[in-house]
């Protein structure tokens, strides 16, 4: 399949006049690394006024997340707040070693700060196909190649598309939905233990360092 280097995201339909490489048009970077939550900071307008806890933190990512979901799908918003529900299971299943692998740091970080290694879904996304770019409900990019999530309780014309232009589809149907525990079984393996690999928890919640020419010192 044709791989671009971003992943629109967030959008009922692409517009004509602009190409993926816009700065007006959000996208996702992607390469040889999985896409996480913290691999790019959120947008500023997704970071809360002062300070909060994590749970005001998580919340505020989720509400970024499920805006971008659209108007009338309950599906891709109760897949967001399933998947966050898998993620906060998979953290606390493994709570004791996580712990006792951050106690060298005397306090500064919390088994509940890897949540940010967690691969990031991009609702709405579009992913390239043969003759032009394709809908996906939910998309994942695991460093090789997108998974889109279809939310339906049987196969669909958009899966198929999905399917014939070599992307790989996973179906989850709307009872699955209810119990994060089966949204994170039928989820890829690499989807537990995300935190393998990574050397410290990092934050998405960080302004962006704008572009620009750094002047050179002067003696």
């Amino acid at each position: 399949m044709i791989v671009l280097p971003r992943i629109p995201f967030g959008l009922a339909r692409l517009p004509r006049s602009i190409g993926v490489d816009d700065p007006r048009l959000p996208t996702a970077s992607v390469s040889t690394n999985v896409l996480r939550l913290n691999s790019e900071p959120l947008p500023p307008a997704a970071i809360p006024e002062g300070n909060c806890d994590h749970a005001g933190r998580v919340a505020a990512v989720m509400d970024w997340l499920i805006s971008l979901c659209g108007d009338y799908v309950p599906l891709r918003r109760r897949f967001i707040v399933a998947y966050f529900a898998f993620l906060a299971a998979e953290l606390g299943a493994h709570r004791g070693s996580l712990a006792e692998n951050l106690a060298r740091y005397d306090g500064l970080y919390t088994p509940d700060d890897w949540l940010w290694s967690a691969p990031r879904p991009l609702p709405r996304a579009w992913l390239p196909g043969p003759d032009g770019m394709l809908p996906a409900e939910i998309a994942f990019w695991d460093g090789a190649q997108p998974l889109a999530i279809e939310l339906s309780a049987r196969d669909t014309q958009g899966q198929a598309e999905l399917q014939a232009a070599g992307v790989r589809v996973l179906r989850i149907t709307p009872d699955a939905l209810a119990d994060p525990a089966s949204v994170g079984a039928l989820l890829p393996v690499s989807f537990r233990m995300f935190w393998r690999g990574q050397t410290l928890p990092a934050s998405p919640f960080r302004r962006p360092i704008p572009r620009g020419v750094i002047a050179p010192a002067t003696a």
